[in-house]
């Protein structure tokens, strides 16, 4: 059911095709239609006329060699019918063979045309974006990343060169920079020297080493996130320039073992991170030098306030966490905010830090 579905799909309608299209397959049908008339005419008409019994394949092949004008002989001596019949399906034949070619270029170049309309368009929106975020490789790791970033209001840009992936991104109306990822020209067309983070999640640790090391290079200052098949890839990850580096195996092996142990924790962490319709996200909110907040208490009224984020932790300079921090903590430049909130508080208190 589930092919028969498929081929569904890919059978479009006469009325959506494109004009082009709908002339191209017209003429075919007109030169089918063509082939059939004569081949009746020469079986039936011409048999009569000419004293020759004329096969079904005889007037076939006179029919098409007429019309394809390749000028072949004659397959029986033609009546003088015969022969004002053969020239007027010549001269249709071309005629409507002259079309077809016609409507075939068109359509050829028509789609080439909305293909290019199409690249450039998506590269003015790719050239306008600021502090975005690059995702490499839309497989099924990459496409959960692309809806979580998207679901948070984030700008994504996605390189990918599978056609198969590319067809899904093409339906699904995202922003996406065809071309292998490891190649500088393409991470350079999806604007990495202007992104905030790049996600490399390619299907395999080789390609991952290679698009990490390249993008590194490219963006000193860019947050690299990649995945890791195997246990000896994530220090050649490290090496390469990535940030962090994240297992599906080590990850979904925790998350077993959290919903085990723990579901309810497990519950409330997939509503707050994962579920679509609930306005509830954590975020790390970095205090820079500069901020407000440097200095101040977390009670201050500056960052603690009635129905505004609430302060799960804060992690020093020096990766030291502390979780449920005091009050009277005093917050100092480059302590990273771990709160828990609507989009609208947190942006709220990123602009409080300055973030």
């Amino acid at each position: 059911m589930s092919s028969l579905n498929g081929w569904r799909k890919r059978l479009v309608p006469l009325s959506d095709l494109s004009r082009a299209a709908r002339r191209f397959w017209v003429a075919l049908f007109l030169l089918l239609l063509l082939v059939v008339t004569a081949s009746a005419v020469y079986v039936n008409v011409e048999s009569r006329y000419s004293g020759e019994q004329w096969t079904l394949i005889d007037a076939v092949y006179m029919a098409v060699i007429t019309i394809a004008t390749i000028g072949f002989m004659e397959v029986h001596p033609l009546s003088q019918f015969g022969r004002a019949f053969t020239i007027g399906l010549a001269v249709t034949g071309i005629i409507i063979a002259a079309y077809a070619v016609r409507s075939a270029a068109s359509l050829l170049l028509g789609e080439q045309l909305t293909n290019e309309v199409q690249r450039r368009r998506r590269m003015r929106i790719v050239n306008a974006m600021r502090d975005h975020y690059i995702v490499c490789g839309y497989g099924r790791m990459g496409k959960e990343a692309v809806t979580q970033l998207l679901r948070r209001g984030l700008q994504v840009v996605v390189i990918e060169n599978e056609l198969a992936q590319l067809v899904a991104l093409r339906e699904e109306g995202l922003t996406y920079v065809e071309g292998n990822a490891a190649e500088d020209e393409v991470l350079r067309s999806a604007g990495i020297e202007r992104a905030r983070v790049l996600i490399s999640a390619c299907a395999t640790d080789e390609d991952n080493v290679f698009v990490v090391l390249s993008a590194r290079l490219l963006s000193p200052r860019l947050h690299i996130v990649a995945r890791a098949s195997l246990g000896g890839a994530v220090d050649k990850l490290m090496r390469a320039g990535a940030n962090h580096v994240l297992s599906p195996y080590i990850v979904g092996g925790r998350s077993l073992a959290s919903a085990a142990a723990e579901p309810g924790v497990t519950d409330f962490l997939e509503m707050v991170l994962h579920r679509a319709d609930m306005d509830v996200e954590i975020a790390s909110i970095t205090v820079p030098t500069k901020s407000l907040l440097v200095g101040k208490a977390i009670s201050d009224p500056a960052l603690a306030q009635e129905g505004g984020a609430m302060v799960l932790a804060v992690m020093s300079g020096q990766k030291q966490l502390f979780t449920n921090p005091s009050s009277d903590r005093t917050l100092v430049d480059g302590d990273r905010i771990i709160a828990m909130g609507s989009r609208v508080q947190l942006e709220a208190l990123k602009r409080k830090a300055g973030a």
